[in-house]
């Protein structure tokens, strides 16, 4: 199956909202990590975003999963960015 990494892109202006938000998304994605669907993430070292390592079949399956984030509902995520990626040297290969 394809590798994904997710990009998303904050506001300081959402800031108070993801705090509101946090804990219902990071449920979210320990629900994701349990099934193996999100292999990593975490939050760029700048807190202006975050990145996603995602296991799915095709970028149509990343998108839609991505729409049940409590943060891309609460229209906290400014931008989303979805690359297809092909891990070759590491711990994650295809």
């Amino acid at each position: 199956m394809p590798m994904f990494v997710v990009e998303y892109t904050y506001s300081p202006e959402t800031s108070s909202g993801r705090d509101d938000h946090r804990t219902d998304h990071h449920a979210w994605l320990a629900e994701l990590v349990r099934r193996k669907v999100v292999l990593s993430s975490g939050p760029l070292a700048d807190r202006t975003g975050a990145q996603f390592i995602v296991d799915a079949a095709d970028e149509d399956t990343v998108t839609r999963l991505f729409t049940h984030d409590p943060f891309a509902q609460a229209n906290l995520v400014s931008k989303v960015l979805i690359s297809k990626w092909n891990p070759l040297i590491g711990e994650i290969r295809t």
